[in-house]
């Protein structure tokens, strides 16, 4: 209809009229983009903010379970320092439950890293990791998968040094029944079927040697060195949370991750 009225107007040579209708179409437009430009915005922002609670979820679990592996790696170490203690003063005792359950703790377990990348994957995997409008925080979750190859890296070092030297001994020298009737990490039973009886048998003479010491300070050597990392991690892990929820409060959401 407006374009027959240009027509028509430019045939009348109605400047004036054709000026005018000009104006309205490109105003029409001009608004019509501004509309699709606020919607595409205002959807971006939705998705944004989806995604930053889904970040907040992962990596609060994250810091959670970063905690929790930093305390028992923590535990194990003071396990083995007792443990080497043991080893190389002759004149040494322990009790046998404390020290088939400085074993289970020293030697047996390896407690392995526990964190959730799913949101991050999606972004990166989906090419949307730039709807995150934080240089800052954009920059620290393209550096955190670099942390987590490392730390990996180390504790599959960790579980080949495992199975090439406290395995063996374990397997080959110790009573493992005694060692698991110690409770794990939880306080629950490592075999619910193994009755719970009173260790009476004397300390295997390999627990006082050279071989026993070092294969201590080999996992001694490798959980520092994880250690060093995780801490890392997880000082990585709350800068970013602490990132996610600065962008959430410029966008005007609550910083609390939704209910599971």
């Amino acid at each position: 209809m407006i374009l027959r009225r240009i027509v028509e107007n430019l045939r009348q040579q109605h400047w004036t009229s054709v000026f005018i209708e000009l104006a309205v179409v490109v105003f029409g437009v001009f608004i019509g983009l501004q509309v699709d430009n606020w919607n595409q915005a205002r959807s971006e922002r939705a998705a944004e903010s989806g995604y930053l609670g889904g970040l907040r979820e992962d990596v609060d679990y994250s810091i959670d379970k970063l905690q929790a592996l930093i305390a028992n790696m923590e535990r194990q170490q003071v396990a083995r320092e007792k443990l080497h203690a043991f080893a190389t003063d002759p004149g040494m005792k322990l009790d046998p439950a404390e020290r088939d359950r400085l074993v289970l703790h020293a030697l047996f377990l390896l407690p392995q890293i526990d964190i959730s990348e799913v949101t991050l994957e999606t972004l990166k995997s989906s090419g949307r990791l730039p709807l995150i409008r934080s240089a800052k925080l954009v920059s620290e979750l393209q550096s955190l998968s670099a942390a987590v190859a490392s730390a990996t890296r180390l504790q599959a070092d960790e579980l080949q040094v495992t199975y090439l030297f406290s395995d063996p001994l374990l397997v080959g020298e110790l009573d493992m029944g005694n060692v698991f009737r110690q409770p794990n990490l939880s306080g629950k039973p490592n075999i619910a079927w193994l009755d719970a009886v009173p260790d009476v048998t004397p300390t295997p003479e390999i627990m006082k040697t050279r071989k026993f010491a070092n294969v201590l300070l080999y996992r001694s050597f490798f959980t520092e060195a994880r250690l060093v990392s995780v801490r890392r991690m997880l000082e990585q892990h709350q800068r970013i949370a602490a990132l996610i929820k600065a962008r959430q409060a410029e966008l005007g959401v609550s910083s609390r991750p939704a209910a599971g």
